[in-house]
């Protein structure tokens, strides 16, 4: 049996990519390679300048070893393609998916994020402050649940792809990464290796953990999310052992210790919350994962003697990026400029016919044939000029009469 789903978030500090693109590397003509920002079993991630507009972003690819792996390549796809569609705060975005001239390698740009994993402060040491775990959770909720309304499930949630940044004042924003082993209701399903099981072994639901693909649904990616509230409201993932298979075994089989046993301070109300996300049938969890967050929630109120907060809310996310390549908007200001002067002189050429017409009706009256020779003759010089601009060689055709 393999596993997969191996993160390769953002941005998190990691060895320098081996193979790949080089410092200066223009991707169709728009996206320059700054420098390599990480690397993981599957991809290797850069920052990237666009060349036309102010701003950075993060250039995704797939490591050569893998672009000739049928599967590794429509997986790498349906991140992008999923992704896209997911328009939603708490959810990394993706602008474009293309592949390289040379060698045709297959990259997607998403927008790049300042921050650290979940996973770092997970592992700082012991627990979080519930009403900080809770805020955590509540947001990730938020991703999961605009995802399963476009009948996206996850299958990979851990806390190595939930990103925290600093934005606009507000700490611990969310951001949900990595939907390559997601499933779409609205996408064909990619073949799988039937000896494979996709996730990861700590936050995978038992449905999953026995590869039951049909009895995969949302209810799988709150199963995750509560073994993510576990780790944070106790300091402690909730399933352990000496290697995968062990794991897997102990998700499938046993339950793991009420998190009053791993955190004393937690309350009753919030032990039970996670305890019945963490249920083994799928129908016994909560209905969706907002209302597993605002049980959470109101446990966690009840026990600080918080204020309750009400409906989740989603926070509004204006980011503002520093151009790292040329002066904002230069070579924008240039295109356009080189556009305006292209589309002048076919308009100028209409102006000229249209002036042609009334000149030839002209023509043929006694009184203005003296004066419209003259302006005829003018006329003639001028499109001949115009048409040599347009061929971009600066020439003007000698004209008949002159």
């Amino acid at each position: 049996m393999m596993l997969e789903g191996e993160n390769v978030g953002l941005p998190a500090p990691a060895t320098p990519p081996t193979a790949g693109f080089a410092v200066g590397t223009v991707l169709k003509d728009t996206y320059r390679i700054v420098r390599p920002l990480a690397e993981g079993g599957c991809g290797e991630v850069y920052l990237a300048a666009h060349t036309r507009l102010p701003g950075a972003f993060a250039v995704k690819i797939l490591q050569r070893r893998l672009t000739r792996d049928r599967e590794a390549l429509a997986r790498f796809r349906q991140e992008a393609e999923i992704t896209s569609t997911l328009r939603h705060p708490h959810i990394v975005q993706v602008f474009d998916f293309n592949v390289t001239d040379e060698g045709g390698v297959p990259y997607l740009v998403m927008e790049l994020l300042e921050g650290v994993p979940l996973a770092d402060v997970a592992r700082s040491g012991g627990p979080l402050e519930p009403r900080r775990a809770i805020n955590i959770i509540e947001q990730i909720a938020q991703a999961l649940h605009a995802a399963h309304e476009r009948g996206v499930v996850h299958r990979d949630l851990k806390p190595e792809n939930v990103m925290l940044l600093s934005v606009g004042g507000i700490e611990d924003f969310v951001k949900v990464l990595d939907f390559g082993i997601s499933q779409a209701s609205w996408r064909t399903r990619v073949t799988e290796n039937t000896d494979r099981v996709s996730g990861t072994p700590q936050y995978m639901a038992p449905e999953q953990a026995q590869g039951l693909r049909e009895q995969i649904d949302h209810r799988t990616d709150q199963f995750s999310l509560a073994a993510i509230a576990y780790t944070l409201f106790t300091g402690h993932e909730p399933f352990s052992g000496d290697d995968p298979i062990a794991v897997l075994y102990q998700v499938v089989h046993h339950h793991p210790p009420v998190p009053t046993e791993a955190n004393p301070s937690l309350g009753s109300a919030v032990s039970d919350a996670i305890v019945r996300g963490l249920a083994k049938e799928s129908a016994d969890r909560f209905a969706d994962v907002l209302e597993f967050a605002a049980a959470l929630r109101a446990a966690v109120d009840a026990t600080t003697g918080a204020q309750p907060s009400g409906a989740l809310q989603v926070a509004s996310l204006v980011e503002t990026t520093e151009p790292i390549a040329a002066p904002p908007g230069a070579e924008t200001r240039r295109l356009i400029r080189r556009v305006r002067r292209k589309n002048a002189v076919p308009r100028r050429i209409l102006a000229f016919t249209f002036a042609a017409g009334l000149g030839a009706l002209a023509w043929f009256h006694p009184a203005t044939r003296g004066p419209t020779r003259a302006a005829w003759q003018q006329l003639a010089v001028e499109v001949h000029a115009a048409i040599g601009h347009l061929r971009g060689d600066g020439s003007a055709a000698s004209v008949p009469g002159r």
